[in-house]
């Protein structure tokens, strides 16, 4: 079943509230399922009701706790899902029978579940959306088989990637599950009105799981006085540190100056490779380190025409001054 087929159901969606990637590629897939007559309830935290609130999505919120991650930023992500393994599992559980009590209360019949696997409940449809259903080399086989496990106690699974051209490489290869189907991609820009592209812009959008968020700003911030016309989308402020260039947290703001850029300097979480493609925009990506999936989707996408992957600051400074002569190159012409 795709999300076209859904209709006139009471669907109870949420996501992972791990960064906000998840919650950026969710809004058209929460948007086309009120706009093909479904009734939306979203169970999210609170600081993701801000984000989608941006929006004017015609859907109902259920303030959910927040799941526990503590990230150290020691650049050890297989560690650092280790540490947090104990807690994770335990507010699986909790959340499920939180669920299972929602569902109950509020006569659900379907739920839509991004990659958040508390989000389930044995007496309704359930649809897990996903971009990896398999994990990245060098994640183990204990935390395959745990992923698995978990993604098969749900009814359906929706990919978000094509089949014919897979986005996420051998990350969406299915081989091991049945009631699998790719819905494509899915990015909030998909739609927008284009708006003129201000050569030389820069845009620096500021995302992932704390404090890798953080590290990213700091990196930007120490590069960018460098270079003319930069922007930073940021979803949140750090004292102490003077970026010297504008900063916007406001998402509709955020989105025109995207619209906007010539490039975009972000991680390249599977989120921003969607959207980047939807927008055919350049972009110079920092995988965030140690992320064995940024580092996959990096290496799967290292001959990108529009794309310069660079792992430290010394290639991030290159590709910059790379693109400026390709400008100077331009403007000659």
């Amino acid at each position: 079943m795709s999300p076209e087929q859904l209709t006139g159901k009471n669907i109870l969606y949420g996501c992972l509230d791990w960064g906000n990637g998840h919650v950026a590629r969710s809004i058209p897939l929460i948007r086309q399922l009120t706009e093909q007559g479904n009734r939306v309830t979203v169970w999210c935290s609170k600081e993701q009701q801000r984000i989608f609130r941006n929006f004017g999505l015609d859907v109902q919120y259920h303030i959910a706790f927040e799941q526990d991650f503590r990230f150290t930023g020691d650049g050890n992500f297989k560690k650092e899902l280790l540490r947090n393994a104990f807690r994770w599992r335990k507010s699986i559980k909790t959340e499920r029978k939180a669920v299972q009590a929602f569902v109950e209360a509020h006569k659900i019949d379907t739920i839509v579940s991004d990659h958040r696997y508390g989000l389930i409940s044995p007496d309704v449809h359930s649809f897990f959306v996903t971009h990896q259903v398999k994990l990245p080399p060098g994640s183990g086989l204990i935390a395959q088989w745990i992923h698995s496990k978990w993604m098969k106690a749900f009814t359906e699974i929706w990919i978000m990637d094509t089949e014919a051209d897979m986005l996420a490489g051998i990350l969406n290869q299915p081989f091991f599950l049945e009631n699998v189907t790719y819905i494509g991609h899915y990015s909030r820009f998909s739609g927008m009105k284009q708006l003129p592209v201000t050569p030389g812009k820069m845009v620096a959008v500021i995302s992932g799981p704390e404090p890798y968020a953080e590290q990213l700003f700091k990196q930007l911030v120490s590069i960018a006085p460098d270079y003319e016309d930069w922007t930073f989308v940021c979803g949140k402020t750090y004292p102490g540190i003077a970026a010297g260039f504008p900063v916007i947290s406001n998402w509709q703001e955020a989105d025109e100056a995207i619209l906007t850029a010539e490039y975009i300097v972000s991680r390249n979480g599977y989120s921003t490779l969607m959207d980047l493609t939807v927008l055919n925009k350049k972009a110079i990506l920092l995988p965030t380190p140690g992320q064995l999936e940024q580092l996959y989707l990096a290496r799967e996408h290292i001959a990108h025409e529009n794309w310069k992957m660079c792992e430290d600051e010394k290639m991030l400074e290159m590709y910059l001054f790379t693109r400026d002569m390709d400008s100077s190159d331009e403007e000659e012409e």
